[in-house]
């Protein structure tokens, strides 16, 4: 045996080692991209719901006047008491209307202020407050874009007043002035520290996962590989000095391949004839790793559809949603796109987790579901938020999609009429329906069923307060 510039086990570790190095900073990288996209993701969705909800609600024209005289209007003062809930029930950093100016002052229009600012004793900013020491010009910047820029534009910012994303749309007058931007804060900071600790977590477990693999991985390689490859270089050697007395030695001669890797596999070429008996057990091995592979195959194929199905539910979740609204885009492109989409925002889950527990809560949300399903039949339902659900409907679904619109809302009618049953048992949902149009976006057909449900929903809250007083 001799000594070797590149001994196999050694160039094994120090592979192992690089790789599990790569590993850990390329998949602590892809979780911190993966985590952070999907979390502004969220913040993107829920702060778009709740400027488009505000924007319908605010009446600009009369806002405008305000601005105008420096005086508050009734719709004025109302409009504020309506930011300070909406900033409680949405969970809001802040949400404000301002207009932001180049010198580095933010002229404040109207300000909400959460319950726990008002239980300290903060009051309400006046109309026309200008800020002028929270803001630097760098700060302000992004605002300025956003004045500039159509529909809504999102940003994140590190001020004085913490570290927020934003989401900015302008206010735009009946008589096309641009008056103000409205705008909706969330806080970042917990979720930056989330991802830091998803990262640092996950980093720990892919390391530690991998040390586990490679100590084991080398232990086999040790046993199995390198120990036998000494062993044969052995008893090749000693076959060699046994054997170069017979008489015919050409059939024992070894013609030499002339292999010059300098580490073991140099001296296997001597001892290949002997290495041929274990052919056999290697090739078993090969086929027991095969029908391994096989059965991982399945197991990542039974695992793939449940990560695209609710877990409470059963219905289809955000993921299998984003593919699907991938393939309508690519119909959108192509000019074959012909659909509706069905949005259903379930109404009473909190005052039922609230008043009845979580439990029942979570009875009310597959029972509602259970309706929604018998209605459909064949369209997919998926779940978007916590009480939220679309379906885009297609083919035959399409066609009736008038009467599936009208018997979803007849069945939650029903339901939530019923009194003989538990509360958690009586369905409530506001329903919206889009149809897509030809030049339209799917973004554009999506709020306009937002806004049906949503217009659905307001109408819905006016008949149960009027029925309320008449009863």
């Amino acid at each position: 045996m001799g000594t070797y510039k590149r001994p196999l086990q050694r160039s094994l570790i120090v592979s192992c080692v690089v790789f599990l190095a790569l590993m850990s900073v390329v998949m602590s990288t892809q979780i911190y991209v993966t985590f952070s996209r999907w979390y502004f993701a969220q913040y993107n969705e829920n702060l778009t719901h709740v400027i488009n909800g505000l924007q319908h609600m605010i009446d600009v024209d009369d806002l405008q006047k305000c601005i105008q005289t420096r005086v508050e209007s009734p719709k004025f003062k109302e409009l504020q008491k309506d930011f300070n809930l909406y900033v409680d029930d949405y969970g809001l950093a802040y949400l404000y209307i301002i207009i932001p100016r180049t010198d580095g002052v933010m002229v404040s229009v109207c300000s909400a202020t959460s319950a726990e600012e008002r239980a300290a004793g903060e009051e309400d900013w006046p109309l026309l407050f200008e800020d002028d020491y929270s803001y630097t010009a760098e700060s302000i910047k992004p605002y300025v874009d956003a004045w500039d820029s159509q529909g809504i534009t999102f940003f994140e910012t590190n001020s004085t007043w913490g570290r927020c994303y934003s989401a900015c749309a302008p206010l735009v007058a009946s008589d096309g002035q641009q008056i103000a931007l409205l705008c909706a804060d969330l806080y970042t900071e917990s979720m930056h520290q989330e991802i830091e600790q998803y990262v640092v977590i996950s980093a720990l477990l892919c390391s530690g996962i991998g040390i586990a693999f490679v100590v084991l991985l080398l232990l086999w390689l040790r046993r199995n590989v390198t120990q036998p490859i000494s062993k044969l270089e052995k008893s090749a050697r000693n076959y060699a000095i046994r054997s170069h007395e017979r008489r015919d030695p050409s059939m024992l001669l070894f013609d030499d391949p002339h292999i010059h890797t300098q580490n073991e596999v140099e001296s296997l070429s001597d001892a290949i004839i002997k290495m041929s008996e274990n052919m056999q057990e290697y090739l078993e091995n090969i086929l027991m790793v095969e029908q391994r592979i096989l059965l991982v195959q399945k197991e990542a194929e039974g695992m793939t559809r449940l990560a695209y199905e609710d877990a409470l539910t059963h219905v289809r979740n955000k993921a299998a949603y984003a593919l699907k609204v991938g393939l309508v885009k690519e119909e959108i492109a192509a000019g074959t796109a012909e659909f509706a989409i069905l949005m259903v925002d379930l109404n009473n889950l909190k005052y039922v987790n609230d008043t009845f527990g979580h439990e029942n809560g979570d009875r009310y949300l597959t029972g509602a579901c259970q309706v929604i399903g018998l209605v459909l039949d064949t369209t997919p339902l998926y779940r978007t938020g916590g009480d939220e659900f679309v379906a885009i409907l297609e083919g035959e679904d399409y066609k009736k999609r008038a009467t599936i619109l009208h018997e979803l809302e007849t069945c939650f009618s029903i339901t939530q009429a019923d009194e003989v049953v538990e509360p958690w048992d009586r369905y409530s949902a506001a329903c919206g329906m889009a149809k897509y149009r030809h030049g339209e976006t799917y973004e554009d057909t999506f709020r306009r069923a937002d806004h049906a449900m949503y217009s659905n929903k307001k109408k819905m809250k006016k008949h149960m307060k009027e029925y309320v007083k008449a009863r």
